[in-house]
């Protein structure tokens, strides 16, 4: 909600109806806090349910009254808890069945630790200091805080969906390395001279954790969305579906960088399968 035409896009959107509608939000809204609880209520006025986790560009401090990260992520659960967003799994029915829809909450790893989804990149900069969450990112100056494992144990409260149909879990970190990639898991030249414009940064270092696989499947996950990439993907790996589909940023649709999923997304929830 950082761009205009972004604004503008959902704004025409929000001109519709979505109240028998699930919307599931998987993160960057926007790092300006009033802009986001502004289009949060907007949206939730529109659809029947919005479940949302943020992501790393809705925790950025910039000249802001929070002391670190966490404090504002603990504000916006707040904003949401008290405006009817979901935060929390809970049970949707569709077709009388029973959908348990599961926010996770979740980090990255970055290269060198443990469960992270980096791989070598040519040409890359192993500095990443063109990435911004190191210096809009703050958190706790408290020893051996972990933020990947910090939010997944947040993740692990409240858990109620023992009699569900399906599973949908989200996250806005990506769960593995494989859904980086558009076939197996190697770098694709020609789309990288098309598209890459920064070929020094290695997006797989900042980009997920595998905790977040561990975690969705160790609950039964059928469908997992997560969002942070900003290419849609649509593929099914090891028995579970893996979507992303992104409104990202105007200049990336219209480089053709973010395209529509070529099979749609009709359904998340293919009940009759």
């Amino acid at each position: 909600m950082d761009f205009e035409e972004n604004r503008l896009w959902l704004q025409n959107l929000l001109r519709k109806n979505f109240g028998n509608d699930v919307l599931i939000l998987a993160g960057d809204v926007t790092h300006d806090f009033g802009l986001l609880r502004e289009w949060l209520e907007k949206i939730r006025c529109r659809f029947g349910r919005v479940f949302f986790v943020p992501g790393n560009h809705d925790l950025w401090i910039r000249n802001e009254l929070w002391a670190d990260s966490l404090q504002k992520f603990n504000a916006i659960i707040e904003f949401c808890s008290q405006n009817d967003i979901d935060i929390q799994p809970d049970i949707v029915q569709c077709n009388g069945k029973k959908i348990a829809i599961v926010p996770v909450f979740s980090w990255y790893d970055m290269q060198g630790e443990v469960d992270s989804l980096y791989l070598p990149k040519p040409g890359e900069d192993t500095s990443n200091r063109m990435w911004s969450d190191l210096y809009y990112i703050h958190w706790p100056a408290t020893n051996g805080f972990v933020a990947s494992k910090y939010f997944l144990t947040y993740s692990r409260q409240n858990l109620v969906f023992d009699q569900a149909d399906l599973i949908v879990t989200f996250s806005h970190f990506l769960p593995r390395r494989e859904v980086m990639f558009r076939g197996e898991m190697i770098y694709d030249y020609d789309r990288m001279k098309k598209y890459d414009r920064f070929p020094q940064f290695n997006f797989s270092g900042i980009a997920g954790s595998l905790k977040i696989d561990r975690f969705i499947r160790s609950i039964g996950a059928h469908i997992h969305v997560y969002g942070h990439q900003h290419i849609n993907r649509d593929k099914v790996i090891d028995g579970i579906r893996y979507v992303a589909n992104h409104l990202a940023y105007p200049h990336e649709r219209n480089r053709g960088i973010v395209t529509e999923i070529e099979q749609g997304l009709k359904a998340l929830c293919p009940l009759s399968a």
